[in-house]
């Protein structure tokens, strides 16, 4: 079994594995931010809704770089100016938040109402695959474009 820097796997199960790397309060929300709101910035991951406290994010940023989800780089015309930028490991949890999705407006409709799940209940149920791909393919095409 290859372990990342440091991690410590509670069993072979990759279930279990892929919780132990993604399965915390945080992480998927961190993806989330990225692969929906292409978000790349500390402030902007701040204006989420959930208000992560920073020495969370701080923590959480510094896993998924670890882990090879994204990677951290410095401005060239603002060096104070750091950007997290998602390798494609990042970009291949996409799938999973949109199973994700997809179960929980299913079940926890009531919770969620209207706001979350028009597109959840059209595009990412009845064309999953094309979403799927022009999602990524979108994200791709920002990190390209970013001028940094």
């Amino acid at each position: 079994m290859k372990k990342e820097k440091n991690e410590v796997f509670r069993s072979l199960c990759p279930v279990a594995t892929g919780l132990d790397v993604l399965g915390d309060k945080w992480t998927l929300l961190v993806l989330r931010d990225m692969l929906f709101g292409y978000k790349s910035t500390f402030n902007e991951f701040k204006t989420s809704p959930e208000l992560m406290p920073s020495k969370m994010l701080s923590n959480r940023l510094k896993k998924l770089e670890e882990l090879g989800f994204l990677c951290r780089k410095k401005g060239e015309t603002n060096k104070k100016n750091v950007h997290y930028i998602l390798e494609d490991k990042g970009i291949e949890t996409f799938p999973i938040m949109v199973e994700m999705a997809i179960f929980t407006t299913d079940f926890y409709y009531d919770h969620l109402g209207d706001t979350y799940t028009g597109v959840v209940k059209t595009r990412m149920k009845n064309d999953k695959e094309n979403y799927i791909k022009e999602m990524m393919d979108g994200y791709r095409q920002f990190k390209e474009a970013l001028v940094l």
